[in-house]
């Protein structure tokens, strides 16, 4: 898969629907995210993006990808996100990809205050 794809499907996470969670997380995966949320597992996840508003805006920047081996991918980005109400969200993000079969699943989201 070209990284563009990868970063596209990272993208689409921060807006997406429950039923894009369902195909794209990884059957272990796990999201870390500042207090009070902290550590979902994936049955945690898909509950709350079930419930809960979306993202309407997420830039990325100071992107890096890393391929350790073929079939996992690292990202790492800083992102400034909005929603219809509030203020901006700024973190420091991380999230780990393994390849099974022709499918980049997401296996860990890590997200802190810059």
């Amino acid at each position: 898969m070209h990284d563009d794809n990868l970063w596209r499907i990272e993208e689409q996470f921060w807006s997406a629907d429950a039923d894009f969670y369902e195909q794209h997380l990884c059957a272990q995966a796990l999201m870390v995210f500042p207090a009070p949320v902290g550590v979902l597992d994936r049955a945690a996840t898909l509950k709350a993006i079930a419930s809960g508003s979306r993202w309407v805006h997420a830039n990325f920047e100071k992107r890096q990808l890393l391929r350790p081996t073929d079939a996992v991918a690292l990202l790492v980005y800083s992102v400034v996100a909005s929603r219809h109400e509030g203020a901006a969200y700024r973190a420091l993000c991380s999230s780990t990809y393994v390849r099974q079969g022709d499918a980049w699943l997401l296996a860990l989201h890590h997200q802190t205050p810059p």
